[in-house]
């Protein structure tokens, strides 16, 4: 993993945390993982010790999609070794902390969207269909690779691609050294001509990439510059992720080496033959590479890059490279080998792997990819937060023009965290500004008008000025005001203040929009458009409070009054008087914190959580007191924080280190299908006439647990359901089976609702 800000924050906080918490063993929600249905009890066997207490309503706890790697001690005082990492240790753009190199921080900063930062933006069903439209629409340069016409006149396209092979400059350097611009493109489009295909009248040859592997202009591999020390390699268009779907037209043979000229889903280029593989037939290439929005049988790669382990046996697997956004399929269980070259199976991703046989056929290898790997299986959930998560994961990363040196530059950076969410956006920053709908002209607005207008829209809404595009974080103070920050991968700015002086940064890079250009404007004075990924239902939304330049207001009042949250807490449950961080978005390591409980008017401190659900304090803790069977309790010999596991509800006493005591009324949940009683309800609205049923979370799992968050995965009719506002809408009159999900931090939910 990089040593990004997110493991700096990582680091920083597992100096602070206790990483064993007594009581451990008891069963909870983190010991089974079960299928809930409603007549029936379908278990999946993780560990032997599962029990359960309801035998109608059998609850399903899913593996979180979103796997994080986090390295902590199993001895406390581990942390005496680790060096404090201070904001000192880490340089970082004017008016960004240390604190704003989290996501987390991100999390309370878009309340004026209206759009919670764990809301769906945008459903997989309505993910397909701007798929769809983007294929369609005009200008974006898109390939229907599925319905690309299966023959095609080869001669014809040999000539035109020889006949537009020239030199774009006057002087041109190939690997450092100056060349005869003439000759050297005179010789490319000659053997364009003398090694391309002839045929009249040729079928596809369908191929999927075995490496990470430019898609050039120009059918050579040699470094093409417009000086000897160009920073960028000129020829280079995009990339093909390993497993990506190349659909191959012309070859060339230029001093040696082997090129195919062809199409991926965003591009068209020349690509190194050795590094693709060429399928049988298109069936075999549609099972290599083709997955649904909705399934899980594959992963997608959510870091900037991972390494397959050496392997003495199969050096075809050994120290494989995949980077940010690589999808793979998954083994079946029923498939897994016992061993892989010298491995066996546990604790490993299993994958198919295309390897390219002696003949440059597909092979489909299986090989592993090691647990603590930030992997998604199946798409993931795009929500503001997921994304945020995603972008940070690449945080100081080098930038690559093209994609060159397996790096991303802007345009491929924003579409490579979009394509971890099952969507397909452009390739280049123009075309991604087309895609159908979800535009906002910003370019006549003043910077005031830009600021309000961003207020407005969510965290990851993709931002545009000539040339450069970014992924809208927030807004935070920036020296003296309120100011909209950005990530991007960034090849060159000016800081905020102080003389224009243009920094090559070449990396992926978070600041604020007063950073300037060359000419000494501001970033924000440049935006010219935002494109948002979110469903039509939510970009309406957006654009009509634009439009009333109303923000929600973040200080709304609650329906129980509450501590105010401190930056990037949350709470479990809308009746919750105390909020509680989430380290990574995970039940297993919480926080809580009694910042803004003195002096506040709340008496009663409370706070809703799973069984089983670990939580630290943030601040030195004397001791804790409960009744029996409440809690167990750990305290750090290194740093005074308390860290208690959960059991049953309960009241605990905190007193604090510095005298302050503070009473906290806990309400521990097991969430249950309430299965009969949906049923018993559905059939009265039904015999009353009610058109729409509106059942909440507390209603489907009987838990107060509501700031999850509810989804359809599939349904019988779908026209006759739907999900707003964590509430499932449907009409009792029409028969229909729902499967929904819920998710909570790091936990899922599955259950059928089924309306006769």
């Amino acid at each position: 993993m990089k040593r990004s800000c997110k493991l700096i924050t990582v680091l920083l906080i597992l100096t602070a945390m206790i990483s064993e918490t007594a009581g451990a063993a008891d069963s909870s929600l983190s010991d089974a993982v079960v299928l809930l249905t409603e007549n029936e009890i379908q278990e999946e066997p993780v560990q032997d010790n599962v029990v359960f207490s309801d035998e109608d309503q059998i609850l399903t706890e899913e593996i979180a999609e979103d796997k994080v790697a986090v390295y902590e001690s199993a001895d406390p005082d581990y942390a005496e070794d680790v060096p404090e990492i201070t904001a000192e240790s880490i340089n970082t753009a004017e008016d960004v902390t240390m604190e704003m190199c989290s996501p987390g921080y991100w999390f309370d900063k878009n309340k004026t969207s209206g759009i919670d930062i764990y809301r769906q933006l945008i459903s997989p069903d309505e993910i397909k269909k701007l798929n769809a439209e983007m294929l369609n629409a005009d200008g974006v340069n898109m390939n229907d690779l599925d319905n690309m016409a299966a023959s095609y006149n080869s001669d014809e396209l040999r000539k035109s691609l020889a006949a537009g092979t020239r030199p774009p400059k006057p002087v041109v350097y190939a690997d450092g050294k100056e060349v005869d611009t003439e000759a050297y493109y005179k010789n490319l489009a000659d053997g364009i001509l003398s090694t391309g295909y002839t045929d009249q009248n040729r079928e596809n040859q369908y191929a999927v990439a075995v490496k990470r592997t430019t898609v050039n202009n120009i059918p050579t591999d040699a470094y093409i510059g417009y000086s000897a020390a160009d920073s960028d390699d000129e020829k280079v268009l995009s990339v093909l992720l390993v497993n990506e779907p190349f659909i191959i037209r012309q070859r060339a043979v230029i001093d040696g080496r082997e090129f195919y000229w062809g199409y991926s889903g965003h591009c068209t280029g020349w690509v190194l033959s050795d590094d693709l593989a060429v399928c049988a037939d298109k069936t075999e290439w549609l099972d290599a590479w083709k997955t649904e929005l909705t399934e899980d049988d594959f992963i997608v790669v959510t870091q900037n890059q991972i390494r397959l382990e050496p392997s003495v046996s199969k050096p075809e697997l050994s120290e494989v490279k995949l980077t940010f956004a690589t999808i793979l399929k998954l083994v079946p269980v029923d498939k897994y080998p016992d061993n892989i070259g010298e491995r066996g199976t546990w604790n490993n991703y299993v994958v198919y792997l295309p390897v390219r046989g002696d003949d440059g056929s597909y092979v489909k290898a299986i090989a592993l990819i090691s647990q603590h790997y930030e992997v998604s299986t199946g798409f993931l959930n795009m929500t503001q937060a997921e994304i945020l998560r995603v972008a940070f994961n690449s945080l100081g990363d080098r930038y690559g023009w093209g994609g060159m040196l397996d790096s991303m530059d802007c345009s491929l950076y924003t579409r490579n965290i979009y394509r971890c969410f099952g969507l397909e956006i452009p390739r280049n920053t123009t075309w991604q500004q087309l895609i159908p709908g979800r535009k906002t002209d910003l370019s006549a607005m003043t910077d005031d008008e830009k600021l309000n207008a961003l207020r407005c829209m969510p965290a990851g809404t993709m931002l545009y000025f000539p040339g450069h595009t970014m992924i809208y974080t927030g807004t935070a103070k920036a020296s003296d005001r309120e100011m909209a920050y950005v990530i991007s991968d960034t090849g060159s700015l000016s800081d905020s203040s102080g003389e224009v002086k243009v920094r090559s940064m070449y990396s992926v890079i978070l600041n604020p929009l007063t950073v300037r250009r060359r000419a000494g404007t501001t970033w924000l004075a440049n935006i010219t458009a935002a494109v948002l990924p979110v469903s039509e239902e939510n970009m309406e939304a957006v654009k009509k409070r634009i439009e009333e330049q109303t923000p929600a207001d973040p200080d709304d009042p609650e329906p129980v009054k509450r501590v105010h949250a401190a930056e990037g807490q949350t709470y479990a449950s809308s009746k919750d008087t105390l909020p509680l961080e989430t380290f990574l978005g995970s039940v297993g390591k919480m926080y809580i914190s009694f910042y803004n409980v003195d002096g506040s008017d709340v008496k009663e401190l409370t706070a809703t959580v799973l069984k089983g659900s670990v939580i630290t304090s943030k601040s030195p803790v004397k001791d804790v007191y409960y009744d029996r069977g409440v809690a167990t309790k750990k305290k750090s010999k290194l740093n005074g924080l308390m860290t208690i596991t959960l059991k049953k509800s309960g009241k605990v006493t905190y007193e604090m280190e510095d005298g302050s005591t503070y009473v906290v009324d806990f309400t521990v949940q097991t969430p249950k299908a309430q299965t009969k009683a949906i049923r018993d309800l559905l059939e009265k609205y039904k015999n009353e006439g009610v058109q729409s049923a509106e059942l909440g979370i507390e209603q489907i799992f009987g838990m107060q647990i509501d700031s999850g968050e509810l989804s359809i995965k599939s349904a019988a009719n779908r026209d006759a359901v739907t999900v707003k506002d964590n509430v499932l809408v449907l009409n009792p009159n029409v028969k229909n089976s729902v499967r929904i999900r819920y998710r909570y931090l790091n936990k899922a939910y599955n259950m059928t609702v089924t309306v006769r």
